[in-house]
Parts: C-alpha cells; sequence; structure tokens
C-alpha cells in the first residue's frame, strides 16, 4: 500500500502576478481571463503522484493586497513548501520578492523549501534571464521556474517539483 502524505503548500506574491490562474490551471486545467482580487485566502485541494509517493496538497492561494498583511502570517501556519510568483512583464513583482516576501517568509517561516515562479512567460518578457538567476541565488529559492498559466507552461511541472521536494525531506 503506498502511504498518501498530507501536504500544505502556500503561494504568495504582488496582486495579478497570476496566483490564482496558476492555482486553478493546476487544479482544474483551466484558464480564465478575467481578474478577480483574492480576499484572505482560497484553499484548493489536488492528489500527486510523486516519486515518494501520493501526496494530497492542500494550496493555499493567499491575497497579495498590502490590506491583508496584518492576517498573512496567520495563513502559513503548518506550511512545507511554497511558491513565489512575480509577473515577468512588471519588474517590480520580482522586486518585491526581495524587498517584501522573501522577509515576510522567512520572518515566519525560516526553514520552508520555496521556488520562485516567473510567470505570464506566453506575454512579452521585461526581465532578462541573468536578473532572474542573480535573484534566485540572493533569496536563497531552490529555483525558479517559468510559467505560463494562460498556456498551462510547467504549471505541472512546478507543483510536482515542490512536492517531491518536501517529501525528500520527511
Amino acid at each position: 500500500m503506498v502511504e498518501e502524505y498530507k501536504l500544505k503548500i502556500i503561494i504568495l506574491g504582488d496582486p495579478a502576478v497570476g496566483k490564482t490562474s496558476l492555482v486553478r490551471r493546476y487544479v482544474s486545467g483551466r484558464f480564465t481571463n478575467d481578474y478577480r482580487a483574492t480576499i484572505g485566502t482560497n484553499i484548493y485541494t489536488k492528489k500527486l503522484k510523486a516519486k515518494f509517493g501520493m501526496a494530497s496538497l492542500g494550496i493555499w492561494d493567499i491575497a497579495g493586497q498590502e490590506r491583508w498583511i496584518s492576517m498573512r502570517h496567520k495563513y502559513y501556519l503548518g506550511c512545507q513548501g511554497a511558491f513565489i510568483v512575480a509577473d515577468v512583464t512588471r519588474l517590480s513583482t520580482f522586486t518585491q520578492i526581495e524587498e517584501f516576501w522573501i522577509p515576510d517568509l522567512k520572518k515566519y517561516l525560516p526553514k520552508i523549501p520555496f521556488i520562485l515562479l516567473a510567470n505570464k512567460k506566453d506575454l512579452e518578457v521585461k526581465i532578462n534571464e541573468k536578473e532572474i538567476q542573480d535573484l534566485t541565488k540572493r533569496v536563497d529559492a531552490i529555483q525558479t521556474i517559468k510559467t505560463s498559466a494562460k498556456s498551462g507552461e510547467n504549471v505541472n511541472l512546478a507543483f510536482k517539483t515542490l512536492a517531491e521536494i518536501i517529501l525528500y525531506k520527511i
């Protein structure tokens, strides 16, 4: 009998970087163009077969708006891995990773494995590869994966990679 692990993953980043679209693409295989800001958090689940067993992912899509800053850390409790998402069409979203998202994450979850997602790769990219790789090293991310919630490119890969990293450490 294969053991099933329950994993809690959070997805963080500035508003409108595509966090919800990435999660919806992964969970349902769908993409919609309409943008609605997340209020607080949305929780999704999906089962995944990984190298080290079956995993039931609890994916917490946490609002990026500043007004949620005082509550956001409460959603971090029990988390085992994270994605921090930036939008390749907005350089400021990469700056915010280093200036806000990483310090916030490390304050509450100093040892958590996390992957940077450079999302919207189907659009005109405004940040070069070297800048992305330099940021990945500076913030000590496991890696950066370029994704497109619209086309689905690398979305499944990102979730499977993070789940396998978490499972390997268990």
